[in-house]
C-alpha cells in the first residue's frame, strides 16, 4: 500500500484502542461518588463520558468546586485496582511487538493520567516498546489539542509526514487533523463505526490487526 514503507512512527490512543480499562474507571467513579454522598452513575454512562480527561469530565458532571475532591478520590481507588481491571485488547501485543521489531517507533498519547498510563505498560512488561507515553498532566493541553502529538513526535525525532496516529474516537480523529497527520480509526472502543466514518479519518480499520496493512 502507498506509504507502507515510509511510516517511521506510530502514536496510539490508549483506552479503547490498546486497552480496556473501563471497569477500573467505573469502579473508581463509583467510589468517588459514594464517598461524596452522590448516587453513582451507571456503567454505560461512565464509559461514554470519559475521553477528554478526568478533570474535564468531573468539571462537566459535578461543577468546578467538586473537581479536586472527586479527582483525589478517583485516583485513590484507581491506584488500588487498575492493574487487576485493565486488559490488552485483541492482537495489540503481537502487532506492537511486530512494529517494534521492524524498527518503527511507538508512542502513546492519551487523556488518561500519564503516570497511570506508563504504569499500565510496566504492568504488562511492554514499556520498552514505546519511545514515549504522554498523558494528562504531562503537557498543558489535552486532546483534541494537538500538543500531545507534537510532544510525542519531538521525542521520537520524527516529522508528521512519517508518523501516523491511531485511535478509537472522534476526539482522536480531530486531534490528528489538528496536527495535520494521517489518522487510522479502530472500531474497538465506544464509538460506532458510522460515527468514525463521518469524522473522515484517513481510513477506518476493520480491527487492530488490520493496521499492519497500512504501516
Amino acid at each position: 500500500m502507498k506509504g507502507k514503507y515510509t511510516v517511521k512512527g506510530v502514536i496510539f490512543d490508549l483506552d479503547g484502542t490498546l486497552i480496556d480499562s473501563y471497569q477500573a474507571i467505573y469502579l473508581s467513579f463509583r467510589y468517588a461518588y459514594e464517598k461524596m454522598g452522590l448516587t453513582p452513575l451507571p456503567y454505560e454512562v461512565v464509559r461514554k463520558t470519559v475521553g477528554l480527561g478526568l478533570g474535564n469530565t468531573f468539571r462537566e458532571l459535578l461543577g468546578e468546586e467538586r473537581v479536586t475532591q472527586a479527582f483525589s478520590l478517583f485516583r485513590q481507588k484507581y491506584e488500588e485496582i487498575f492493574r487487576n481491571h485493565t486488559h490488552l485488547l485483541p492482537d495489540v501485543r503481537s502487532v506492537l511487538e511486530a512494529f517494534y521489531g521492524r524498527g518503527i517507533q511507538l508512542a502513546v498519547a492519551t487523556n488518561k493520567l500519564g503516570r497511570f498510563s506508563r504504569a499500565i505498560f510496566e504492568h504488562f512488561g511492554m514499556e520498552k516498546l514505546f519511545t514515549v507515553i504522554v498523558g494528562d498532566g504531562d503537557v498543558p493541553q489535552n486532546k483534541p489539542h494537538p500538543e500531545m502529538l507534537y510532544f510525542a513526535m519531538e521525542k521520537m525525532g520524527l516529522k508528521k509526514d512519517v508518523a501516523v496516529f491511531v485511535g478509537d474516537s472522534v476526539i482522536d480523529i480531530q486531534t490528528a487533523k489538528n496536527a495535520e497527520m494521517k489518522v487510522y480509526a479502530v472500531p474497538t472502543g465506544n464509538t460506532p463505526r458510522e460515527d468514525l466514518e463521518k469524522a473522515q479519518p484517513t481510513a477506518v480499520l476493520t480491527g487492530f490487526l488490520d493496521l499492519a496493512n497500512y504501516v
